[in-house]
Order: structure tokens, then C-alpha cells, then sequence
């Protein structure tokens, strides 16, 4: 089955889950409550949602010039936007797109490219651990969930410490269809992945790591504002958010669907809101804040001339 029909698929599956959710949420006060939406947020919003993928734009923007990667700024943006067009696809492995567009437009080796895709998402999750840690004191399943992730993580860190047992992994991957193309080579890239864990690119990537979820948890917290939602603070919400994201993440699921939208129901109806309106604020929260820019995603693969194209695999 191509990648494109996949993608399909999982779209399919998506808006089956969400109507399902909305149609359990009660018609009836989903038009009441989108009607109290107080649009002197919608710019906030947006804001917030936008400068959070700055960040993440900045920090690919590091990765590329720390590897020698010099491309238009243009491109820069477009080609990291476009990942998002795949990000639907489990464990994030549909980000690999960013290597292939770098590799058609400016015949960048797999091999350069592919470590900054596989840094980005680790930095990521350490950032996401971090934030999630001083969610402990107020949501008890963060403790299970941040163990977890982080034993993931350290597993990840043992293998980049050691080149043997990095080539050896790289090796298993290889044998997946899909992640062949851009693995076969990764021995060659060890050193490119260890410079991006260097000290003077550490500090930077972790920091540019954590404000990209502060920004994307202003957002959301923002969204339940805009409804006249206040029954949580800022930083407990925010830990939540990342907490939920990160059972997602270990879900292997696409976007975590079905697993985020669940614990963060959960939370929101123990703290005393209604399943109801829950749910709607939920379904509300991840179009905005997950499908919208995968929908910019689309849009800047369009732009960029990756969709479609003949000489590339990775539809297939």
C-alpha cells in the first residue's frame, strides 16, 4: 500500500473518532459552547501556535548549519513545514520526508540529513520529560508516564554512546521497507548525529526544545480561556498536555489519537468540568493545535514540489 493511501486511511479513521466524540458530547451544547467563543482570543492563539513552530524552525535551522547544510532560508521553512504533512504517520518516522526534499532539491545525502530528523524528535521528547516532571505533584499518572519515556530515552542514549551498538540498531530498522532507504547508510552519519548532541548545540536545541511545548501549552490553555474555561492553572494543565502527548507517543498510534484525547477527557472532567463539554474543548484543542499545521504541512509540500514527485520513494 503507497504512503499517500495510508495517509488516507488513518485521515478516514480520524474524522470517524472525532464525530464519534462529538456526536457522544451532545450536538446541542457543542453550538452553545462554540457560541460563547470569545474571538478576541482567536490572534492569542494563533500567536502562540505559530511562535512555538519558530522555535522549532530555529532549531532545525541549527541542525542544518552545524552539518553543513546550507540551503535558501525559503526552503528552510517550507521543507521543515512539509514534515508536518506526514506527522500523522506512527512514531514520526513520516518526518524522513524533510531528508527526501533536501536530497530532490539541493541532492543532499540521505545520510546528512537523516541525523537531524532523528535529533529533532529526541530533543523533543527530552524536552517533553522535562516539562512533564513538574506535572508530578499534580497528575499521579505523569510518574508512570515520565519512567517510561525517559527509560526510552536513556535506551536511545546507550545506543548513541557506542557506534557499534548504533550500526547494529541501525541494521534491525534497515529491514522495515519503508525506513530502508534512509537507514542503509547510518553508519556513516554517527558522527553527524554525535555533533548534534555536542555541548554547544545541547544547550541551545534542549532550551528551544522546552519553550516550543510552553508555547504550544499557552496555546491550548489559551483555547480553554477563549471558551470561558478557568478551573486549571497554567502549569498544571501544561503538564497534563505534555504528559498526554507522551502517552501518545508510547501509544504508537497516529498523533496518539484515541490515547490523548482520552487522558486529557480524563483530566479535565476529574477537575469538575462535564465529559461533555470536555470532550468538545478536546476535539476543539487538537484540530487547532495538531491538524491545522498538518494541514500548513500540505500545503508547503505543495509549494515546494515534493508531492507527487516521480523520482521520490518515499509515497511508495
Amino acid at each position: 500500500m503507497k504512503i499517500l493511501s495510508k495517509i488516507i486511511v488513518i485521515v478516514m479513521i480520524s474524522v470517524v473518532i472525532y464525530t464519534s466524540l462529538i456526536i457522544y458530547s451532545d450536538l446541542i451544547k457543542i453550538s452553545n459552547e462554540s457560541l460563547s467563543f470569545q474571538i478576541e482570543y482567536a490572534p492569542l492563539i494563533i500567536s502562540s501556535l505559530t511562535f512555538s513552530f519558530f522555535l522549532a524552525i530555529l532549531r532545525w535551522h541549527i541542525f542544518l548549519k552545524k552539518s553543513e547544510i546550507i540551503i535558501p532560508k525559503r526552503s528552510t521553512v517550507l521543507i521543515f513545514m512539509a514534515g508536518f504533512s506526514l506527522s500523522i504517520i506512527p512514531g514520526k518516522v513520516g518526518e524522513l520526508i524533510k531528508s527526501e526534499l533536501l536530497k530532490i532539491k539541493y541532492e543532499i545525502p540521505r545520510k546528512n540529513s537523516v541525523p537531524i530528523i532523528f535529533a529533532e524528535q529526541l530533543y523533543s521528547a527530552i524536552g517533553l520529560i522535562i516539562i512533564s516532571c513538574f506535572g508530578i505533584y499534580y497528575f499521579d499518572l505523569s510518574v508512570y508516564v515520565v519512567i517510561l519515556f525517559a527509560a526510552i530515552i536513556v535506551a536511545i542514549f546507550t545506543l548513541l554512546l557506542s557506534k557499534k551498538l548504533f550500526i547494529k540498531s541501525s541494521k534491525i530498522f534497515c529491514k522495515i521497507k519503508f525506513l530502508n532507504n534512509f537507514l542503509k547508510d547510518m553508519s556513516e552519519s554517527y558522527v553527524v548525529i554525535r555533533q548534534l548532541f555536542s555541548y554547544k548545540v545541547l544547550i541551545p536545541s534542549l532550551t528551544l526544545s522546552i519553550l516550543f511545548w510552553v508555547f504550544q501549552g499557552i496555546s491550548v490553555y489559551l483555547i480553554l480561556l477563549s471558551f470561558g474555561i478557568n478551573l486549571f492553572d497554567f502549569v498544571t494543565l501544561l503538564t497534563v498536555y505534555t504528559s498526554s502527548i507522551m502517552l501518545g507517543v508510547i501509544s504508537f498510534l497516529p498523533l496518539g489519537i484515541g490515547v490523548v484525547e482520552g487522558s486529557l477527557v480524563g483530566f479535565m472532567s476529574y477537575q469538575g468540568l462535564e465529559i461533555s463539554s470536555a470532550l468538545t474543548l478536546v476535539v476543539i484543542i487538537r484540530l487547532i493545535v495538531q491538524w491545522l499545521p498538518i494541514t500548513v504541512g500540505f500545503i508547503s509540500l505543495r509549494i515546494i514540489h515534493g508531492f507527487g514527485t516521480k523520482d521520490s520513494g518515499i509515497f511508495t
